[in-house]
């Protein structure tokens, strides 16, 4: 039983009468719910419920929300941002008090539950462009280095060959963006990159000409004026 002489027998900074009265706690446990918070400290400091581990059902106990993360243990989502703290902490790894934990400027929640893209890391496919700013900006796939599949990553085209990273080839000539960057050299923003009248794709593909000479054979006839008009040999 209780001790008489002492007003708080279990020593939770709750006096015996107010946890047999009051609070139906047990005076004889200083931690009735074994939640890692003593009575007293439930009732006078947080307002949590002393009888029940997790006050508000989030999966958390209210001793590892308060000790541990620094989570509000009568709130089920601290940072609002959609995510229960018991979610944050035990299925994803996310801070439950941050509602953008990598600063990706998109949510947990969003890219947990909408694009599938890692809470944890801001540039989810490792391209260079973080997570928001292809979901919001340029459109592109977030999970996808490459969005257009034309052997430029979305960063590069983005922000070295001011490239369509949506669309393989940019210019409509017939050749892939990274092909005319990496193996003829031509400018992927111009179907004819050498202004012979003759798409660069043409040149590759078809007559076999020099797509960053105009005149392939230096002949004193453009290559589009051979093909085109006279029928000769470019």
């Amino acid at each position: 039983g209780t001790d008489p002489l002492d007003a708080d027998t279990d020593d939770d900074r709750l006096e015996d009468g107010q946890e047999v009265n009051d609070t139906n706690t047990d005076p004889l446990d200083k931690d009735t719910d074994n939640d890692g918070v003593n009575d007293g400290r439930e009732v006078e400091t947080y307002g949590t419920d002393p009888n029940d581990r997790d006050s508000d059902d989030d999966g958390l106990t209210d001793g590892k929300e308060i000790d541990s993360y620094g989570s509000d243990p009568l709130d089920t989502d601290t940072d609002d941002d959609g995510l229960e703290d018991g979610e944050e902490v035990e299925d994803y790894g996310t801070d439950p008090t941050l509602p953008d934990t990598d600063g990706d400027g998109l949510d947990d929640d969003v890219e947990v539950n909408t694009t599938g893209t890692d809470p944890l890391d801001s540039d989810s496919d490792d391209d260079g462009l973080n997570d928001s700013t292809e979901v919001n900006t340029t459109g592109t796939d977030p999970l996808d280095a490459d969005s257009d599949d034309d052997d430029l990553n979305d960063s590069t085209e983005v922000n070295t060959t001011s490239t369509d990273p949506n669309d393989a080839d940019s210019d409509d000539d017939g050749l892939d963006d990274g092909d005319e960057v990496n193996t003829t050299g031509t400018d992927p923003n111009d179907a004819d990159s050498d202004d012979d009248e003759l798409t660069d794709g043409e040149e590759v593909e078809t007559t076999n000409t020099d797509p960053n000479d105009a005149d392939s054979d230096n002949d004193g006839l453009d290559d589009g004026e051979e093909v085109n008009e006279h029928g000769t040999d470019p």
